[in-house]
């Protein structure tokens, strides 16, 4: 008897490790795909039906909704709805409009209008009528790289459009290319000086929108070479309530005063004695004129604090505008203020502060400029103008680290399009 129960404990202990092993090598073994069993897909119905409708040039609110099948109480409580938050009449075309139903009855549900690229509003069903609530669209910070070469024919705004590197919407290329002239029109002239071979590179940061499109965008460090010379700029904050443009060695890149604070055509001259159109005399004429359009924006030329901003007999509506070392200027015939010029308020030169108009002692809509220096009047065309204020001693050091940073974060990017954009030479030469 002990015999056969030695014999028989590792015959059922054999047994069993290998009805393990099968058990373990079966948990291990990957199913074959083409005898694998394969669920039947499950489709859940959609809650809601969803039609999104575009408005057309010469169409109303009123007739979109009525062709999607909405009248009624519904069409006119949708409408008092809208109302409380947008002028319908102020809608343009390109709107969308989308109608969301319950899919099991064909019910409204609610409607949402995209007021424009950054709000939306809805307006959903409830128990006591309508809802509204204004959406703002999502959006993300990132920073941005893009840089190319003038080709043969081209000019700056075509190689930024049409050619520049990185996956940017058109709209948001335009804007960079103003921005790139408004940063470097005091070093290069771009309608004679950009010339074939010449190059260009930026980082700058957004405000992105899902579609990709920017909200806002502010160019962080940028280079132009521009005939084998390198033209470089550096953001920085100078100070809590001033930021500008600086080269690599803190000099700044804007003048301390624009030339002209409107971009039209000189109508009259400073003159010591001008003939008047409206009074029919000749007398001085201690500024310039612009023949701008009624409406066009009109900028400060310089940093400084709003004097005054009212009526003044022959001038108009008039803005006086006080400046450092001395220096004021004024804004005379405008149709209207920009918001928030009153007396006491901080400019910044190029911030828009009003509007071209015909106000005061004027036979049309044109901007008369001034140009004043320790109270009295100057040529602003000829007048030597001063230089913008260079980065104070305090913040000296920190622009300095920031400028390595970002200028080094440039090199980085144009390296990472080595073979597909031509690196400026200054950074060729470094390698």
């Amino acid at each position: 008897m002990l015999n056969r129960t030695r014999i028989l404990v590792p015959l059922v202990v054999a047994a069993v490790s290998v009805s393990a092993a099968n058990t373990l090598w079966a948990r291990k073994a990957a199913p074959d795909p083409e005898t694998a069993p394969v669920l039947e897909a499950v489709h859940a119905a959609p809650l809601e039906a969803i039609e999104t409708h575009t408005l057309e040039r010469g169409e109303t609110l009123t007739g979109v909704l009525a062709a999607a099948s909405i009248g009624g109480a519904d069409l006119a409580e949708l409408l008092l709805g809208v109302r409380e938050y947008v002028s319908p009449r102020r809608l343009v075309s390109g709107t969308e409009i989308t109608v969301r139903r319950w899919a099991s009855s064909g019910a409204m549900r609610g409607i949402e209008l995209r007021v424009n690229a950054d709000t939306t509003l809805r307006l959903m069903r409830n128990d006591y009528g309508w809802d509204g609530r204004l959406v703002l669209t999502p959006i993300v910070f990132d920073t941005v790289f893009t840089g190319g070469e003038i080709q043969p024919g081209q000019t700056l705004y075509e190689a930024v459009v049409l050619n520049a590197e990185g996956d940017i919407p058109v709209g948001d290329r335009i804007s960079l290319v103003y921005r790139l002239a408004e940063l470097f029109e005091y070093k290069i002239d771009f309608n004679r000086e950009i010339q074939v071979g010449d190059a260009f590179r930026l980082v700058y940061e957004r405000e992105a929108r899902p579609d990709g499109t920017a909200r806002a965008q502010r160019i962080m460090v940028a280079e132009i070479m521009n005939q084998g010379k390198a033209y470089d700029a550096v953001f920085f904050a100078n100070g809590p309530d001033h930021g500008g443009y600086y080269d690599r060695e803190g000099r700044p890149l804007t003048a301390g005063f624009s030339r002209y604070p409107v971009a039209y055509r000189i109508t009259s001259s400073f003159s010591t004695r001008r003939f008047h159109p409206v009074l029919g005399i000749y007398r001085a004429h201690l500024g310039t004129d612009f023949g701008a359009p009624a409406g066009a924006p009109v900028q400060a030329t310089a940093d400084g604090t709003v004097k005054s901003a009212g009526w003044s007999n022959s001038y108009g509506n008039l803005i006086t505008i006080r400046h450092p070392n001395g220096f004021e200027t004024r804004y005379a015939h405008l149709s209207r203020f920009a918001k928030g010029i009153r007396a006491g308020a901080k400019i910044s030169q190029k911030q828009v502060i009003g509007y071209v108009g015909k106000t005061g002692l004027a036979t049309g809509p044109h901007l008369h400029y001034e140009l004043r220096k320790a109270g009295k009047a100057i040529n602003a065309r000829t007048a030597k103008l001063p230089d913008a204020p260079p980065i104070a001693p305090e913040y000296r050091e920190e622009f300095q680290r920031i400028a390595s940073d970002r200028f080094t974060l440039l090199d980085v990017e144009t390296e990472r399009w080595t073979g597909r954009l031509i690196r400026p030479a200054r950074i060729a030469d470094e390698n």
